[in-house]
């Protein structure tokens, strides 16, 4: 159901999101993006990432892999999609 709301100081169509599926994008200009395909995936619907506290689960398909030296931590593409080598020993 959509319904409207003052959303940002102006009237906006609501619609729940609980069970949307969707692709995480950083856009050009470095933001971050949740992308909704239609059912035929012929277009989509970018939404800005303003949820501060939202939980992801990463699909087993997805080739992700989080990678940590020390203090730096990332999430990106599995070491396979990204070509990475092993250090020599």
């Amino acid at each position: 159901m959509v319904e409207q709301y003052i959303y940002s100081g102006r009237p906006s169509k609501v619609q729940d999101a609980a069970g949307v599926s969707g692709v995480i994008i950083k856009s050009f200009d470095g933001t971050f993006l949740f992308r909704v395909y239609n059912e035929d995936k012929s277009s989509h619907i970018d939404y800005r990432l303003n949820h501060d506290d939202l939980a992801v689960t990463i699909q087993a398909d997805e080739l992700a892999s989080f990678y940590s030296y020390g203090e730096d931590h990332a999430l990106d593409h599995s070491p396979k999609v990204l070509g990475l080598k092993k250090p020599v020993e």
